[in-house]
């Protein structure tokens, strides 16, 4: 089957290179971009079988006049074959963008990151509301390294109050990392979390925080997530797992349903990048959910965007 797969890629790159090379105002080969997607998909992505079929079908559109016509527009190319993977596997982690040469990584995360100063780094807002309730936004969650005093901010003007709302609502997600010292604050340090990670090869305990470099906010007092349809990745990953520990009431609407975990990009010819999920967390606590892929996380208390505090508010004075 390698040698099979092996022999096809070659053929495809031989035909498409005499077809790319008659072309000489083309920029890059999309025959050998898709192709190397292709093979780095059916090696990579977590979900083996999955991985074939996406891998397969993307293959068959290689020389797709589809694709050969924006050999010009790497943008545009690079969206399509976003959009195609993506539609693929179901899996909206999935992307493949151009790289400038004047930038270590792909275009939209290099802008995230020089924007997050002036987001303090996802802390968005805080305040304290009447019945010294905590109102808590986190946009994103960018590196621990960076977003560590912000939050340490935040964690300490929190640790007061009587109850606390964290807002994750349009939050979509950001470093695992981070996304794990913010769940460890309100959860039981000398207790497993509510999920491992699983790779292809293997399953692992997620590694823990030895010291929170904020005070924790503890288990005790009561808290409300809210979330909504743009709720994605590591901050459904904070509401899962809060939900699974029945740690907090999870409120507003279903999240986007993006579970699986990125490693670095790869890097692809004529410079493109391409993420592709690798690993997954998978519950501990439920035998009917293996975690929120797809589906989303489930809000306890389904409402409206307009009545979402005021119901917030209502379940932390019962």
């Amino acid at each position: 089957m390698k040698l099979i797969a092996a022999f096809s890629l070659v053929l495809c790159h031989t035909i498409s290179s005499a077809t790319y090379a008659s072309d000489e105002d083309c920029q890059f080969n999309p025959t050998v971009v898709i192709q190397s997607a292709a093979s780095a998909i059916a090696e990579t992505y977590i979900l083996a079988d999955k991985a074939q079929s996406v891998s397969l079908a993307l293959s068959e559109m290689a020389s797709s006049p589809e694709a050969l016509r924006l050999c010009r527009d790497s943008e545009s190319f690079a969206k399509l074959i976003t959009e195609k993977i993506r539609t693929l596997s179901g899996d909206k982690h999935f992307y493949l963008e151009p790289v400038s040469p004047n930038e270590d990584s792909n275009n939209w995360i290099a802008q995230w990151r020089a924007e997050a100063p002036k987001n303090n780094y996802g802390v968005k807002k805080l305040e304290l509301l009447p019945g010294n309730i905590a109102y808590f936004k986190l946009s994103s969650f960018h590196t621990f390294e960076n977003a560590r005093q912000s939050l340490a901010a935040a964690f300490t003007l929190l640790q007061h109050s009587d109850g606390l709302i964290l807002d994750l609502r349009n939050n979509g997600g950001g470093d695992s990392d981070t996304a794990t010292a913010i769940l460890e604050s309100f959860v039981d340090p000398t207790k497993p979390l509510p999920y491992v990670i699983e790779t292809r090869e293997k399953q692992h305990s997620p590694e823990r925080i030895k010291e929170l470099p904020w005070p924790a906010y503890g288990t005790h007092r009561p808290m409300v997530v809210l979330i909504n349809g743009r709720s994605f990745s590591a901050s459904e990953s904070i509401a899962f797992s809060l939900q699974q520990l029945g740690r907090a009431t999870i409120i507003g609407s279903a999240s986007a349903g993006g579970a699986h975990m990125m490693d670095a990009p790869q890097t692809l010819p004529f410079s493109f990048e391409i993420g592709i999920p690798s690993s997954r967390p998978v519950s501990t606590l439920s035998k009917e959910l293996v975690n929120w892929e797809g589906q989303g996380v489930r809000p306890n208390i389904k409402t409206s965007e307009q009545e979402i505090l005021q119901v917030a508010l209502e379940v932390l004075k019962k």
